[in-house]
């Protein structure tokens, strides 16, 4: 496989590109639940009487405000 990918470069740059997508994917996603960490433990401590959220619900959360109050550029 090593000398197949050594014959053809284009498809170890492909490969090599593939690596990289995949790793930011990755981290992205691990950085976001991360962050979804502190609006889960503000929720349930606000709201936690009447409805807990788990870690995701609180990324999907964090996703829906941010398309919701995201920033908003124009060009004046």
């Amino acid at each position: 496989m090593i000398k197949f990918l050594e014959q053809v470069p284009i498809l170890r740059r492909m490969l090599e590109v593939a690596y990289t997508i995949a790793l930011v994917i990755l981290i992205s996603g691990i950085v976001g639940l991360v962050l979804a960490l502190p609006v889960k433990l503000l929720w349930n401590f606000i709201f936690g009487s009447l409805y807990k959220i788990n870690v995701l619900q609180a990324w999907a959360l964090n996703v829906l405000a941010g398309i919701l109050f995201g920033q908003k550029t124009s060009k004046e």
